[in-house]
């Protein structure tokens, strides 16, 4: 692979972390605050639906994109399928870090699902009481802040795999 097509593949990746990282903090430091401020409840979920929808087509499209890079960019340093089949690799500095990150990728992946399917049945439940409603905010609320933990953590390895793991 040449340096140039290695560079858009790293400017490719970036974008993406960027975009899901960037739209959970946006949500999370902004629009929710920011929603909260209307005092207007159906107002506030009518809303966050909307944004809920275009964050789910862009984020996910985001998660599949930075699998793919992710597996290219590996590609281009030299890790092969046949190392990563491998047991060393794997009990290396490097494979451990890449271990971690696969890790955390994968439970993102889980927990945005679960989200994703606790949002949809909350929205097509029919007048929910506010018990309900106060319930599927929370879970809401604690299933986003653990995949943005997550996410976050994502990047931390990331950055170790290229800049080093101070830790191994």
């Amino acid at each position: 692979m040449q340096h140039h097509v290695y560079i858009c593949l790293v400017l490719i990746h970036i974008l993406c972390a960027m975009l899901w990282v960037g739209g959970m903090l946006f949500m999370t430091l902004m629009l929710i605050p920011a929603l909260r401020g209307l005092k207007d409840p159906q107002l506030m979920r009518t809303l966050m639906q909307s944004v809920g929808k275009l964050y789910h087509r862009w984020g996910w499209g985001s998660l599949i994109v930075l699998l793919i890079t992710g597996f290219l960019l590996l590609d281009y340093r030299g890790i092969s399928h046949t190392q990563l089949a491998s047991a060393a690799f794997w009990h290396s500095p490097f494979g451990t870090t890449l271990a971690w990150k696969l890790s955390f990728f994968l439970l993102v992946v889980v927990f945005s699902v679960v989200h994703d399917v606790s949002a949809i049945r909350s929205a097509k439940r029919e007048n929910p009481t506010p018990e309900q409603r106060a319930t599927d905010r929370k879970v809401a609320s604690w299933l986003g802040r653990v995949t943005l933990l997550l996410s976050l953590g994502i990047v931390v390895l990331g950055i170790m795999l290229v800049r080093g793991n101070p830790w191994l």
